[in-house]
């Protein structure tokens, strides 16, 4: 006769328990008792139950990843501004983080500097990861610089983070010139992408 909470209603002199301690049953004064299981997921983990009635009960537990990337863009955004004053590169979109946790950013900045023949100087640009409208302190990376006349200098470089969002937080790039004399642009083309990524890699509160 089933009893309730996982009880079977056996008298205890019917039956014998396994000593094995890895048996689940409890011999008890009521019966045999089956302790109930629940299994809680995490973020980023998703739980699938067996099938009614298989045998065995087989659960699958499964990583659920979160990832954004920004498009493979073609653009050119000419940085006009003062000396280190910080501007969005409006060609690429803001990326909304869809789930709160440790996230690894990635971003690509392809940077174009050149400089007027004649005197000497320098320019360089300078890229950066906003948070929703704020800087973050350490995201900096030097895209592309140059000292000397009649120089012109491109390429593209890259800085890789950790860093702890909310879902719904936005990311924007933004870029500054470091110099007056030249010309500075943040580009994307076939020869050289911009590009904003992040990956998820683990839940809020979680600690190296």
């Amino acid at each position: 006769m089933a009893g309730t909470s996982g009880q079977v209603s056996l008298a205890a002199s019917q039956v014998e328990v396994s000593p094995d301690p890895c048996n689940a049953l409890t011999n008890k004064p009521g019966g045999l008792f089956v302790p109930a299981v629940e299994i809680e997921a995490g973020p980023g983990l998703t739980v699938t139950a067996p099938a009614s009635g298989g045998c065995p009960a087989t659960w699958q537990i499964a990583v659920d990843a979160s990832w954004a990337q920004t498009a493979s863009l073609d653009f050119n955004h000419a940085l006009n501004g003062a000396d280190q004053a910080w501007e969005r590169i409006s060609e690429i979109p803001p990326l909304t983080i869809p789930r709160a946790g440790i996230w690894e950013v990635d971003y690509n900045v392809r940077g174009f500097v050149a400089l007027p023949a004649g005197t000497a100087a320098s320019e360089y640009v300078s890229a950066g990861i906003y948070k929703n409208g704020a800087l973050i302190v350490g995201t900096e990376g030097l895209a592309a610089g140059a000292y000397g006349a009649g120089i012109t200098i491109q390429g593209t470089g890259g800085i890789s983070f950790l860093h702890s969002f909310e879902a719904g937080d936005t990311m924007e790039l933004w870029a500054h010139r470091i110099g007056q004399t030249g010309t500075a642009a943040v580009m994307s083309n076939p020869d050289g992408r911009t590009r904003l990524m992040a990956h998820w890699l683990a839940p809020a509160g979680d600690t190296p």
